[in-house]
C-alpha cells in the first residue's frame, strides 16, 4: 500500500516567499510538479495561497515569482512615514487595503475555480459572522456539495484576511459574508491534514506521512513590560503570540500522533528580522528558503520520503465543475462538518 502523503503550509504573510522558494527547489529536484506527490495539501493564509497554487497546478517557481513580483503591490509604502502611518492607522482600521490583494491573486489565479485542483485541498478560515471555523474542501466526498465551486482568488482573500492587516472576505454571491484568515485558529495547519485524512477518508493514522513547511520562526519571549501591559502595549505581537502557541501545539500533536512522520523545514532567524508586511526583504527570504531546502538532512529525506518517484492515485473529485461555473454561497459549517 503506498502511503498517504500530506503537504501542510504555514500562514505568515510575505514569509510565504520563504515557503514557495523551498519548494521550488524541491519541485526542480524531481522535474514535475510537486501535486502529483502528495495525496493531500492543506495551506493557512499565506500557506493557503500557495496551497491553492499547487494544488491547481502552478509551477512552484511561479508561486514563488509571485511574491517577488507582486510583494510590493500587496505591501506598499514601506518608507519610515509610511511605516509610522501604517502602525497609527492600524489601531483603528485595518492596516492594507484589500484590493491591492485581490488584484495581485487575479494576476495568478485568474478564472480558476476550487473544483480544478488536482489533489484533495483543504484552506481553513474563519466566518466571523457565524462565529465558527471554516474548512474550503474540494469534492473529495459527496457530503462536500459547494465549495469547490468557489473561485480560487476568494478561497486566498478568505484564508489571508488576518486581522488588523486586511479587512474581511465577502464572497461575491453572499454580500452579508465574512470571512477572515484561518490563522486565528490554524496557523500551522498539519492538524487540519492529518484530521482530514484520519476522520473523514479513513486513512490510518501509521500509513500517513507529513512535509510541513514553516514561515520562519524567532525566538519569543514577554518582556516584563509587555507582561502587565494592555491592548495599545502588547499591540500586533499579541497576534504573533497566540499564532506561535498554536503552530507549536498543532506540531507537537501531530509528531505524537504519528509517530514522528512529520518532516518540518523551516529556519530559525533573529527576532524581528523579518517582518509579516515589509516587501523589501522578499529577496532574503527566498534566499533563505532556497539555501534551507537544499541541506542535505532535508533534501535526502524528503525524496525518500515523498519525492521518491512513486507518484499518487489520480485525485478524482465525487462532483465535476460544470464550465461555465456557478457561484454558490459557501455552507456553513464547524469542523468541516459538511
Amino acid at each position: 500500500m503506498n502511503r498517504f502523503r500530506i503537504l501542510s503550509l504555514d500562514g505568515g504573510g510575505i514569509r510565504g516567499a520563504f515557503s514557495a522558494s523551498v519548494l521550488t527547489v524541491l519541485e526542480r529536484e524531481i522535474g514535475h510538479a510537486l501535486v502529483d506527490h502528495f495525496d493531500l495539501i492543506t495551506g493557512t493564509s499565506t500557506g493557503g495561497i500557495i496551497a491553492l497554487g499547487l494544488a491547481l497546478g502552478l509551477p512552484a517557481a511561479t508561486i514563488r515569482d509571485f511574491y517577488r513580483e507582486k510583494g510590493l503591490d500587496i505591501f506598499p509604502g514601506t518608507g519610515l512615514v509610511q511605516r509610522t502611518r501604517d502602525k497609527v492607522r492600524q489601531l483603528f482600521a485595518p492596516k492594507r487595503s484589500q484590493e491591492m490583494l485581490a488584484a495581485a491573486l487575479r494576476s495568478v489565479f485568474k478564472n480558476m475555480w476550487l473544483g480544478e485542483a488536482r489533489c484533495l485541498l483543504v484552506i481553513p478560515t474563519y466566518d466571523a459572522i457565524g462565529g465558527r471555523i471554516y474548512l474550503l474542501k474540494t469534492a473529495h466526498n459527496e457530503r462536500l456539495t459547494s465549495d469547490y465551486q468557489a473561485s480560487a482568488v476568494e478561497c486566498a482573500l478568505a484564508t489571508s484576511a488576518a486581522p488588523t492587516y486586511f479587512p474581511p472576505c465577502t464572497f461575491a454571491e453572499h454580500p452579508g459574508s465574512s470571512y477572515i484568515d484561518g490563522g486565528v485558529w490554524a496557523n500551522c495547519p498539519v492538524m487540519v491534514g492529518l484530521v482530514e485524512a484520519v476522520h473523514f477518508l479513513g486513512i490510518p493514522v501509521d500509513q500517513i506521512d507529513v512535509l510541513s513547511v514553516g514561515t520562519l520562526g524567532e525566538p519569543f519571549s514577554v518582556s516584563p513590560r509587555r507582561r502587565r501591559a494592555g491592548v495599545i502595549g502588547w499591540s500586533t505581537s499579541l497576534i504573533e503570540l497566540l499564532m506561535r502557541g498554536q503552530s507549536e501545539a498543532a506540531l507537537a500533536q501531530a509528531q505524537l500522533l504519528t509517530g514522528c512522520r512529520v518532516h518540518r523545514i523551516d529556519q530559525v532567524v533573529s527576532p524581528g528580522r523579518f517582518s509579516l508586511d515589509d516587501a523589501r526583504t522578499i529577496d532574503d527570504l527566498i534566499a533563505l528558503g532556497d539555501g534551507e531546502a537544499r541541506k542535505v538532512s532535508h533534501l535526502s529525506e524528503v525524496k525518500r520520503r515523498f519525492l521518491n518517484g512513486i507518484r499518487v492515485e489520480p485525485f478524482v473529485p465525487s462532483r465535476q465543475l460544470e464550465v461555465p461555473a456557478v457561484r454558490t454561497v459557501l455552507e456553513p459549517s464547524t469542523l468541516g462538518l459538511h
